[in-house]
């Protein structure tokens, strides 16, 4: 029985986790043209990150500086960690995560465009 309690225990820690995870954003901004102009992307879909078991059970908090592009189709491309803290906890999870996204597809002056270089900071946080 006391088995049985324990993985129940880190199996709410984990639901809780994962539910209360925050993926706390700046504004999405990101560069378009060769004069590199700063617009926003405006993101219409954020699934959260899971948040990693092993972190969970280590109580670790964290956060994870992304950059990619977002296509003129609003899908994001080619996401890599810029910065992370703690380095390497939870740089898959949030890679993972923004693939998933979605932004408005993006314009400028009247025409679709890929903007470059979006940067986000996404930041896992238990309860």
């Amino acid at each position: 029985m006391k088995v049985h309690m324990k993985s129940l225990n880190y199996l709410l820690v984990f639901v809780f986790a994962l539910l209360l995870s925050t993926a706390a954003f700046s504004g999405d901004k990101g560069y378009v043209g060769e004069e590199g102009t700063e617009i926003e992307v405006i993101r219409v879909s954020a699934p959260p990150p899971e948040y990693p078991r092993r972190a969970v059970r280590l109580g670790v908090e964290g956060t994870v500086r992304l950059e990619f592009d977002v296509d003129t189709d609003g899908s994001v491309l080619d996401p890599y960690v810029v910065e992370s803290n703690p380095q390497g906890v939870f740089d898959r999870a949030a890679i993972k995560a923004v693939r998933k996204f979605l932004y408005e597809p993006p314009t400028y002056n009247g025409t679709s465009v890929k903007v470059n270089n979006v940067q986000i900071d996404l930041t896992f946080k238990l309860t």
